[in-house]
């Protein structure tokens, strides 16, 4: 089941809180960290990335997620 918009909302405040904290993070570190899961958070990435708030990078094999300034 797809969470509500004000569920995703809340979600993404907490990825966006720990990207803040961190210089950046994969997939696999935000996961744990927030503690969400693959659904959730991508949607809350879909969401901050449309808010141009938060950024990708590849690097190697890597994709690694950074606020947006």
């Amino acid at each position: 089941m797809i969470p509500d918009e004000k569920t995703i909302k809340s979600r993404s405040m907490s990825v966006y809180k720990t990207l803040s904290n961190a210089l950046r993070c994969t997939f696999d570190e935000l996961q744990n960290q927030c503690k969400l899961g693959t659904t959730e958070l991508c949607l809350s990435i879909a969401r901050l990335m449309q808010e141009h708030k938060i950024r990708q990078e590849r690097e190697g094999d890597n994709v690694y997620y950074m606020l947006a300034y």
